[in-house]
């Protein structure tokens, strides 16, 4: 079966904590549904694929893309075709890898988290749980067109005390602070709301986590709805167990003082809004418009961004140069005033000796200072300008991930207090 016969991919939306692993495994037990591990790749690799339609385009009749008549939606869907039918593909060794990761390690086997039961489930479609996709919707709209959202939404508290004692793989905290916590969750709705507005409640869904915990068939009931696939009671399964928990100790309290009180508000006034509401956002086409125009935003910056790295570097270069002209300058001075202090050689130029001390204690000064600037290496001090550079652009290389949803909010052009 072809990827363009297969309704489209599913991803489950949202801020971390907030549900989007257990609805993943709660859709992927659908007979139709593929599960997925987080991807992580998608957006970016949408964002990458911008760039290159640019380049492709670059040169107007002359360019390849415009000749062969190819516009982004044909160039976005037809690498979206292929990621989906390579997805799908795999199907089968997804299952036996698992199963062999299984073997070594009995403790991961658990009926209620299946690939699929039986290989007559057709497995047509597939969900992706990755929850930094909520900055990058437009982008996955235009590689797979048909694609659905799912909205999941928690109470802000409930997730920045999951936030704050959560570990990820490698042992680092997801985040490091309450303010980061509030502000990840803040930049993650705040994006989601948006995209909900932007394309309306055919494309994107929200449920909220107290619906799926406790009422659960209902808000699962809802969803498969949404998604236009038949209700499967194996889809409550996984809501039997815990996964990925955080294991908030019992009587746990906030009490970061430097947190700012105005962001808390923020937050907990949205919290408010959406813990109330249960109705459709209106279809915004101001929305819609704003976010594709973010979108392009972010795509010229990245293509630029090779030509204004090489620009950095060439001026690196000059003030390296100029800088090891004044060591040699500085150097020279700082040996005159060692002789003369030594020697008294040039003392007639002075009407007393305390003035060579002071002119060595400068030129000492002067290396020490000089000393301290190489030390620190002015490569790297001019690589660190650019990245601000950059950060104030809205990107950032090798950030933290706190830092790269603070970012991403900004790109998107999220408000915050």
């Amino acid at each position: 079966m072809s990827a363009k016969q297969n309704k489209g991919p599913i991803f489950v939306v949202g801020c971390p904590r907030s549900g989007t692993s257990i609805l993943t495994w709660c859709l992927g037990q659908h007979a139709n549904i593929l599960p997925q591990e987080e991807s992580g790749w998608l957006g970016e690799f949408a964002v990458s694929l911008g760039v290159q339609f640019k380049a492709g385009t670059l040169h107007g009749q002359r360019s390849q893309l415009i000749a062969l008549g190819v516009d982004d939606a044909a160039f976005f869907q037809a690498f979206g075709d292929c990621t989906n039918a390579m997805i799908l593909g795999h199907r089968f060794r997804q299952e036996c890898i698992s199963k062999d990761c299984s073997k070594r390690d009995p403790s991961q086997i658990h009926q209620a988290f299946n690939i699929s039961r039986s290989i007559e489930e057709p497995k047509s479609r597939w969900v992706d749980g990755t929850p930094e996709y909520s900055y990058y919707i437009t982008g996955l709209r235009k590689l797979f067109p048909d694609a659905k959202f799912v909205h999941i939404v928690r109470n802000v508290r409930c997730v920045v005390d999951s936030m704050l004692n959560f570990r990820m793989g490698n042992g680092r905290p997801l985040v490091k602070t309450e303010q980061q916590a509030y502000e990840y969750w803040l930049g993650t709705v705040q994006a989601c709301i948006r995209a909900e507005h932007a394309y309306g409640p055919q494309v994107v869904h929200r449920l909220r986590y107290e619906d799926l915990v406790k009422r659960s068939e209902w808000a699962i009931r809802g969803v498969l709805d949404f998604l236009n696939e038949p209700y499967m009671d194996t889809c409550l399964q996984p809501l039997a167990s815990r996964i990925n928990s955080s294991n908030v100790p019992a009587g746990f309290k906030r009490c970061d003082p430097q947190t700012d009180v105005a962001v808390i508000n923020h937050a907990l006034q949205l919290n408010e809004q959406l813990q109330q509401e249960n109705r459709s956002l209106p279809i915004s086409g101001s929305a819609l418009t704003q976010m594709n125009k973010d979108f392009s935003k972010r795509v010229a910056f990245m293509a630029e961004l090779d030509i204004e790295y090489a620009a950095g570097q060439h001026k690196v270069a000059a003030l390296t140069k100029r800088l090891n002209w004044c060591g040699v300058v500085l150097t020279a001075n700082f040996l005159m005033a060692s002789i003369c202090f030594c020697t008294l050689w040039l003392t007639t130029w002075f009407t007393s000796l305390s003035q060579i001390a002071l002119w060595l204690l400068t030129a000492s000064a002067s290396i020490g200072g000089y000393i301290v600037i190489r030390r620190a290496g002015l490569r790297n001090y001019g690589l660190r300008l650019l990245r601000q550079c950059h950060w104030r652009n809205g990107y950032s290389h090798g950030p933290s991930q706190a830092q790269v949803n603070s970012v991403l909010t900004q790109d998107l052009g999220v408000k915050k207090m």
